[in-house]
């Protein structure tokens, strides 16, 4: 009885593995990073590409971990970069002009991450 107990506790206590850190769904990125998205291939080696769970670069890669703080617009979250290990990366929302991200361990900002077109994420064997 204990275990049950433990068990429906844990269910409904705990969040949905399917959310993501961002509260946010899609895809965005640069041409070339939702064109990885969508087909693996990296292309021209200038991808950017942003998930509610990581990003993505030619130079980086950053698994994020846990939404630290947010008001709407800029959102922190602790993540594990490679290069660079234990980072703070900084997502802002520029609505129309995409979002923007920065790691706190390294140069840069990356801009004009747009959403990647829906039918461009739609993997070639769904067609058939």
């Amino acid at each position: 009885m204990r275990r049950a107990l433990f068990l429906a506790i844990c269910l409904f206590t705990t969040p949905s593995i399917a959310a993501g850190v961002l509260p946010f769904d899609g895809i965005y990125g640069n041409e070339s990073g939702c064109h990885l998205y969508a087909t693996g291939d990296r292309g021209a080696g200038d991808y950017l590409l942003l998930t509610p769970d990581t990003f993505s670069s030619a130079a980086l890669g950053c698994d994020f971990g846990a939404l630290v703080s947010s008001d709407g617009v800029v959102f922190i979250v602790d993540a594990v970069c490679s290069p660079g290990g234990k980072s703070t990366v900084r997502i802002s929302d520029f609505r129309s002009k995409g979002f923007a991200l920065s790691v706190d361990n390294r140069n840069g900002l990356w801009r004009d991450l747009m959403p990647c077109p829906a039918e461009d994420l739609t993997l070639p064997e769904a067609h058939a």
